[in-house]
């Protein structure tokens, strides 16, 4: 049985990367032929809506869009030689289709499957998709096999003007799991169908695979002990409380910062710079985590990492931002380790955690998110079985 993937995956950032590529690799692992459909994200179907933000161009949100979009644009033409690694590694590791550069084609040729499953990351998300449904197979022909696995909507609610596509595509799907517990509302609220709350893909490989991963990257020198800081910026305004928490944790344990993507301009504490010739590829990004000795992170597959690898974490996030990394802390039974950027206190923040109980607690969801991903293409592939003996 041949199986397709959809999702984001060539950003420039790792986890957009790993979670494809697990997910893949845990299909594979499952003995079935899959690939991950090369769509382009973002192509001209999104530039354009993303321009052309309602029917007044000249609106307030409209020119804040703009702006939005062209920071984007920057921020990827600034990411080039980091695209240039995470390019190679997808190349060694990754089975992918044709790349499919535009909506159009995609629509007018598209990839053949047995079953087609959707997922993971922000795919869902209608503020950067724009109405661009392909993520949910509107290219695929109604009878087809649909499966979402960990798919994220990356907010608490769908627009109005959107509700009804939604509703259409969702209740297409053979089988539905999310990522996140918003996800399960939103479902819940547009079909009526209960979705289940399933681990992101990383997070259905092992430690010891990204382990054995972490082992092949350029190793430089690094301090005996450090905190590895690794902060999104386009989440939420985190640089002032980011620079605040990483204070905080370097005032109760005495250890230098490396920053693995952009250090916070409002942090002057002792800072370890890594050497400019270091490039932070797939594996180097894993080998800084897992020699980390505390790790403070408002990056969702930032925290996912710390996790499966055992690290001592801060987590940080917005109260009034989406859910993704408060869902999965409390999931895991570890919501301690979560602390709103409007609300630090250094009496709250504690890294440290009974790692023993967190991988055994781990190890029970990734068992039950194995289950369910297994489950849903078996019963997908009986009944194309079905279909074609019939």
């Amino acid at each position: 049985m041949r199986v397709g993937i959809i999702t984001t995956f060539r950003q420039p950032n790792w986890g957009s990367v790993l979670q494809a590529y697990a997910l893949e690799k845990v299909i594979e692992q499952m003995n079935y032929d899959v690939e991950v459909i090369d769509y382009k994200y973002p192509n001209e179907f999104h530039w354009q809506r993303g321009i052309k933000w309602g029917k007044n161009p000249n609106t307030l949100k409209a020119k804040l869009h703009k702006i939005k979009v062209y920071f984007l644009y920057m921020f990827k033409l600034r990411s080039k030689p980091m695209m240039k690694l995470l390019n190679s590694f997808i190349k060694k590791n990754m089975k992918l289709s044709r790349h499919i550069d535009s909506y159009q084609s995609l629509h007018e040729n598209p990839p053949i499957y047995d079953i087609y499953v959707s997922g993971s990351d922000q795919i869902w998300n209608p503020n950067t998709m724009l109405g661009d449904m392909s993520y949910m197979f509107d290219f695929v022909p109604n009878g087809n096999k649909k499966i979402s696995y960990a798919s994220s909507f990356s907010c608490v609610s769908i627009p109005n003007s959107l509700k009804d596509i939604y509703k259409n595509h969702l209740s297409t799907y053979n089988a539905l799991s999310v990522r996140e517990n918003n996800g399960q509302n939103i479902i819940h609220q547009l079909i009526g169908r209960d979705a289940k709350v399933v681990l992101d893909p990383t997070l259905l490989l092992s430690k010891e695979h990204w382990e054995k991963l972490a082992e092949k990257a350029k190793k430089t020198d690094l301090p005996k002990a450090y905190i590895l800081c690794y902060m999104l910026a386009y989440t939420f305004s985190a640089d002032e409380p980011m620079g605040k928490l990483l204070e905080m944790v370097q005032g109760k344990y005495n250890m230098p910062v490396i920053a693995l993507k952009t250090m916070p301009q409002s942090f002057h504490g002792n800072i370890f710079q890594l050497p400019v010739s270091y490039s932070k590829g797939i594996e180097e990004f894993l080998y800084l985590i897992n020699n980390a000795s505390i790790v403070v992170s408002s990056s969702f597959h930032g925290t996912a990492f710390s996790l499966n690898l055992g690290k001592p974490l801060v987590a940080m996030g917005a109260m009034n931002e989406d859910d993704r990394v408060l869902s999965l802390l409390k999931n895991l039974g570890m919501k301690n380790q979560f602390v709103y950027a409007e609300k630090l206190q250094e009496s709250s923040i504690n890294p440290f955690y009974d790692v023993e109980n967190e991988q055994k607690k781990m190890e029970e969801l990734r068992f039950d998110s194995l289950s369910f991903l297994r489950n849903s293409l078996k019963d997908c592939e009986h009944s194309n079985l079905k279909l074609y003996n019939f």
